[in-house]
């Protein structure tokens, strides 16, 4: 659960500034990651698990979309 809320913190504090850290195809994996993370950890108590696929499958989007 520490993990979840420093997750979320980080999230809101990257994404609430107005100064520009991430691309806008960064933005979109951070955020995927994220709720993947997240999504992870209430289904299958194993955010990890959730993250890897959010982010696999954001990069292999990515991909076929250049």
């Amino acid at each position: 659960m520490k993990k979840l809320t420093i997750l979320t913190l980080l999230t809101i504090s990257l994404s609430g500034c107005q100064t520009q850290y991430l691309t806008e195809q960064g933005e979109r994996l951070f955020g995927n990651v994220a709720g993947g993370c997240i999504l992870g950890e209430v289904f299958f108590d194993d955010c990890k698990a959730g993250a890897a696929v959010a982010g696999t499958a954001t990069i292999i989007d990515n991909q076929d979309n250049d």
